[in-house]
């Protein structure tokens, strides 16, 4: 199992990402998650995602864009994919002040 926290859009995490998918043989599940950090439903104490700066919130559209276009093509049938969202909960606000700003 492998989880891949903060996944971004950068050329170099994709690649990685795609390495992971074709060379791991043994694989199960892949996790990509578009926050850095704790979240709040990782831990029963913790209410709160880690907070995100609005660079990093900007980055989240162009993160699942390039998980659409360049991996889950990619993933093989035996390997479950599962991609993390930011949290409603905690980022939602965060991310629709920085998307209507841009």
């Amino acid at each position: 199992n492998v989880k891949i926290s903060g996944f971004n859009s950068a050329k170099c995490v994709v690649e990685l990402t795609c390495y992971i998918l074709k060379n791991a043989v043994s694989l199960e599940c892949l996790t990509l998650d578009t926050i850095y950090g704790s979240r709040c439903d990782d831990q029963g104490e913790d209410n709160w995602c880690t907070p995100m700066t609005d660079g990093i919130l900007m980055e989240i559209p162009w993160a699942l864009l390039a998980i659409k276009t360049h991996i889950e093509n990619k993933v093989p049938p035996t390997v479950h994919l599962t991609v993390l969202e930011p949290c409603s909960k905690c980022h939602a606000n965060g991310l629709e002040r920085v998307l209507s700003q841009s």
